[in-house]
């Protein structure tokens, strides 16, 4: 499992291999190199053999974490095939001047806003760079000026730091969750999560600006007719629609659903999103079908993060996460040192 990982985080760091073709490998590597391997709660016994590994390789496909991940893939499909991600980001910037830095500030609020609505930080940037792309083509700005790269980037990074402060905003958080839970016998709210959490993501947002504005000071202090250009775009995709509202509605009550957890009911974080999820599908009542659900869909991700969790969750079952946490901990001198004889 060892060997497994360093290859893991060699392929992952060079991309030598694609990240959905890299799972695909390293779960058929967990499955035939731990079928030789003994079972770790029986050593003196038989080695593992392929079935036992196998259920290893999968173990992460299991996780409520993944299913959130494939949600949160499917809000993103369905922001994207009713265009409320375009509107929401249309409406907020909108709302500020022309002025390049007053722009960003406009998109940080724009991610701000997607991480309490899609619980996953590739998904919501999926979403927000395509319409800041946009948005970049529409001001008739280079695609490869400052101003350009500080828009993207700022937009992406404020998806980031967000996971911090909102339990939903990231699948980790989930599988950190999970963890806790298995190791302490206890669970954190979403409130409890967001009263902890926001303050260090609200400090990040504001050094996130300052620094990239600085690192990435726009080449022009306002937009030529930027204003005119989004009252443009909004009065051109007209009035909210039905499958806009509808949308808007599924997840506004799913992030009650999350914000009252353990206090108006016990429903868990993952159940609730795909009981919103299947409402988004269904004919009449949902806002997209199958079809427009899987129109660049990232399969390879979800398998990705599947793929994750097993790794992590084997090295624990066979022991190498012990092995090496006390490696690390004797070699670096923060072991607990030996009890004196009394």
């Amino acid at each position: 499992m060892l060997a497994i990982l360093a290859f893991a985080v060699i392929v992952w760091m060079t991309e030598a291999l694609d990240y959905a073709v890299s799972s695909v490998v390293i779960g058929a590597l967990m499955i035939f190199l731990l079928a030789y391997a003994p079972d770790a709660a029986k050593p003196a016994g038989p080695d593992m053999g392929t079935g036992a590994a196998l259920g290893l390789a999968l173990s992460g496909f299991s996780n409520s974490a993944v299913a959130l991940v494939a949600a949160a893939c499917f809000i993103a499909a369905a922001m994207s095939a009713t265009g409320l991600d375009r509107r929401i980001a249309l409406k907020v910037l909108s709302r500020v001047d022309a002025g390049t830095n007053h722009i960003v500030i406009g998109a940080m609020v724009t991610g701000f806003l997607l991480s309490f609505i899609v619980p996953s930080t590739t998904a919501r940037v999926a979403c927000l760079v395509p319409i800041m792309m946009g948005f970049i083509l529409a001001f008739k700005v280079d695609r490869r000026s400052r101003f350009a790269g500080l828009l993207v980037i700022t937009a992406a990074q404020t998806a980031s730091v967000w996971n911090i402060g909102i339990k939903t905003a990231a699948a980790q958080n989930m599988v950190a969750i999970g963890f806790i839970e298995k190791q302490f016998g206890t669970s954190i709210s979403w409130t409890e999560w967001f009263i902890a959490g926001a303050p260090f993501s609200a400090v990040l947002s504001v050094a996130v600006y300052f620094i990239m504005t600085r690192m990435m000071k726009p080449e022009m202090k306002e937009i030529a007719g930027g204003q005119a250009t989004i009252r443009q775009q909004l009065e051109a995709i007209g009035p909210m629609t039905l499958r806009q509202w509808k949308l808007l509605a599924i997840v506004l009550v799913l992030l009650g659903f999350w914000a009252t957890e353990k206090v108006l009911h016990n429903f868990d974080t993952s159940s609730t999103t795909i009981a919103a999820i299947a409402l988004m599908l269904v004919p009449r009542l949902g806002v997209m079908d199958w079809k427009e659900s899987q129109r660049g869909f990232p399969w390879g991700t979800v398998i990705l993060f599947a793929v994750g969790i097993s790794v992590g969750t084997a090295l624990l079952k066979t022991n190498a996460a012990g092995w090496l946490a006390n490696l690390i901990a004797s070699t670096s001198g923060c072991s607990r040192p030996a009890p004196l004889p009394s």
